[in-house]
């Protein structure tokens, strides 16, 4: 039977203040490939060093994940580089991101790229409470999913 491989070796998720979308995302998609994969976050407009969201830690913390560890940081053209897919929460992060590094063209995508349309952007919930925490975890969860079978591919048998 074969065994899926990962396609990319790197992902970087980003989104604005590395506090509450991409630590969540980073930590579920991190869960999801495994070892052979590395996933970081970053943040557009990061306050750096600063750890997630208390909203974020908790829901985090319900699913069984500690993301206490994580701290915030600012978002680098080598970052970009050095990631083979980027992941971003909205359209506009999408054109930030490939106007600061060109050569990312190809490799930046919406997380939700793979939902409906009307689904693709992921709402930020910064200071608007649990409800759109809780809200942003599931459609960040939904996300991840979709991309997870895009993510890998069967090996042939020998």
């Amino acid at each position: 039977m074969a065994q899926p491989t990962a396609h990319f070796h790197r992902i970087l998720v980003l989104c604005e203040g590395n506090y509450c979308r991409s630590p969540m995302a980073e930590c579920l998609l991190r869960e999801s490939l495994g070892p052979s994969v590395a996933v970081e976050s970053a943040g557009l407009g990061a306050l750096h060093g600063a750890s997630a969201a208390p909203e974020a830690l908790e829901l985090m913390a319900e699913r069984g994940h500690d993301i206490s560890a994580h701290r915030a940081r600012q978002f680098t053209p080598q970052l970009a580089l050095a990631s083979d897919l980027i992941l971003v929460m909205d359209r506009r992060q999408k054109a930030r991101c490939e106007a600061l590094v060109p050569s990312a063209r190809g490799r930046v995508f919406l997380l939700g790229h793979w939902l409906t349309e009307d689904r693709q952007e992921i709402a930020d919930p910064y200071r608007r409470g649990p409800a759109a925490f809780r809200a942003a975890l599931a459609h960040i969860d939904h996300s991840v999913t979709a991309w997870l079978p895009k993510l890998f591919r069967a090996q042939r048998p020998a």
